[in-house]
């Protein structure tokens, strides 16, 4: 528990660049490219979802590059890596849109993440390094295996919900998505970027609780999240505890992938659940 406790212990970056304007630049960017996928939706243009697909590729684009502006501290450079990783989250979101097995582009996607950050040895202060051993890796497989067992026992027996899959691509469609955009986003930017910049400044809870709310928010900003309380409630619920035991494992092991493995079981188990 002294580890929850204790502020930051890896060597401090330099000051760098301001990032509030890169960081505006390329939230800017994301967003208006998430404007024009909408547009291209409202139009009919295309196949059917192509435009939202795309919307999400360019704001997952955007999280990323936000992410590599606070890991790198503003430092120039960031525009590359931010294009390339926004040409893979696209090309995977429209062969997920051709077809159903399409999606498995989306588990390329992090590895492009991995090549473009190789030779940037500051990225290892948010993490992106290889665990110590098989057990923070296990202890984050434990973590979302716990956390979607849970949802699925309390969501059928509470709420009604069935657990199945109904159609087995768009099952596979969505838990690519997971891998390759959703939880990878979401480790990079909120246990990653976000977590670490707060915890070498603060100490474990105080950065954990606002990267956690941050995370959250994302959620329920989502279009996709059905607007129906209960389901509103329990978004907050599990991302809260998720995203708690993701920031945990992020300090505990010093890399990402506990947390992401958390991440990317548990989103496993809430695509079985149906209405």
């Amino acid at each position: 528990m002294l580890l929850l406790s204790a502020p930051f212990d890896a060597a401090r970056g330099g000051h760098g660049a301001p990032i509030a304007a890169p960081c505006a630049l390329a939230g800017g960017a994301a967003l208006l490219g998430a404007a024009t996928g909408v547009w291209i939706e409202l139009q009919g243009g295309g196949p059917p979802g192509l435009g939202r697909s795309a919307a999400a590729a360019v704001l997952h684009a955007g999280f990323f590059a936000v992410g590599w502006i606070l890991a790198t501290d503003g430092r120039p450079g960031w525009p590359r890596p931010a294009l390339i990783m926004a040409a893979a989250f696209l090309a995977a979101s429209v062969a997920s849109r051709l077809s159903s097995w399409g999606a498995t582009a989306f588990l390329l996607v992090p590895l492009v993440l991995v090549g473009v950050s190789r030779g940037h040895a500051e990225l290892r202060r948010i993490g992106l390094a290889r665990p110590k051993g098989l057990l923070p890796l296990t202890a984050g497989l434990g973590v979302g295996i716990f956390l979607g067992a849970h949802l699925l026992v309390t969501s059928s027996l509470t709420f009604g919900y069935g657990v199945r899959i109904a159609n087995a691509g768009a099952y596979l469609s969505a838990v690519g998505y997971d891998v390759g955009a959703n939880a990878l986003t979401a480790e990079w930017l909120f246990r990653g970027a976000l977590f670490s910049r707060w915890w070498r400044r603060w100490r474990f809870w105080p950065a954990a609780a606002l990267a956690t709310a941050v995370g959250v928010a994302r959620y329920l900003l989502d279009p996709a999240l059905a607007s129906a309380v209960e389901v509103r409630a329990g978004a907050v619920f599990y991302m809260a505890l998720l995203g708690v035991g993701c920031c945990a494992l992020r300090a505990w092991s010093g890399s990402l992938l506990p947390g992401y493995s958390a991440t990317v079981v548990f989103f496993a188990a809430y695509r079985l659940l149906a209405p």
